[in-house]
């Protein structure tokens, strides 16, 4: 772009911006064709693989026999059944554990419950014990003041 902006002294910035777009989309453009050619190259290289594998005579070490191919579909087929067993298996053990953290934040919760009754029975006890310690007082301040009275 420098070199352009040299070159072209009396263009203005627009013009240089709509220059540099071409230049760009035309890269871009040859880069996505050549892409293209390749893979077209690649497909073609394949497809003459293909038919001359088919047209070739095929050695007995290359092909897999239909027994051998049923075996590992069922050999397949069984680990696919071992898989999912599994994971059935796995999620029930999570529902398991799920239900275990509910009994267990039930017996939290009803461990909390009885501590929090205990500590009310205890405030219960001592609210009982000042409320006697008041009405002896209370007796107590009630006798002194009739005695007073009869002084």
């Amino acid at each position: 772009l420098s070199d352009l902006e040299e070159d072209t002294g009396e263009l203005n910035k627009e013009n240089m911006w709509e220059l540099s777009c071409e230049t760009v989309r035309e890269q871009l453009t040859n880069s996505i064709r050549k892409q293209w050619r390749m893979l077209k190259n690649h497909v073609e290289k394949l497809d003459n693989q293909v038919s001359r594998g088919h047209s070739e005579a095929w050695n007995e070490k290359d092909v897999i026999s239909r027994e051998d191919h049923e075996l590992e579909t069922e050999k397949l087929e069984l680990e696919i059944q071992q898989c999912k067993e599994m994971i059935k298996t796995q999620q029930q053990l999570l529902q398991q554990q799920l239900t275990c953290d509910d009994d267990t934040t039930l017996l939290l919760q009803d461990c909390y419950l009885l501590e929090e009754r205990e500590r009310l029975q205890e405030e219960w006890r001592l609210f009982r014990e000042q409320k006697k310690n008041f009405e002896k007082e209370r007796k107590s301040f009630t006798e002194a003041a009739i005695r007073l009275g009869l002084e």
